[in-house]
């Protein structure tokens, strides 16, 4: 299974209601297992420029791949890019995540 992480920052705070709306689009796709867009609720104390998280859970590239060519990834864009300021993304094999000290 591949993990997909993406954080978003906001150009003007006043955007963060449409800028989750606007990816929010993304759960009506079908690749993903699982898809999760959330305020980012700032419990860390250092760090909080991000404001939106994205969370996806996919069989495999190849499903990750396939959602990005859905037409919904691109509508979501054309919506958020406008409004964002950061995009920081993180993909990685959960088989290969370390769950114990190394």
């Amino acid at each position: 299974m591949l993990r997909h992480i993406v954080m978003f920052s906001c150009k003007d705070s006043a955007d963060r209601d449409r800028i989750r709306q606007g990816l929010s689009l993304l759960t009506q796709i079908p690749h993903a297992q699982k898809l999760e867009v959330a305020f980012n609720e700032k419990v860390d104390q250092l760090g909080n420029d991000i404001e939106v998280v994205v969370y996806g859970e996919f069989a495999d590239v190849e499903a990750l791949r396939a959602y990005k060519d859905h037409p919904l990834y691109q509508q979501s864009i054309d919506i958020v890019r406008p409004l964002r300021d950061l995009r920081v993304a993180a993909d990685y094999t959960v088989e290969a995540a370390a769950t114990t000290a190394l």
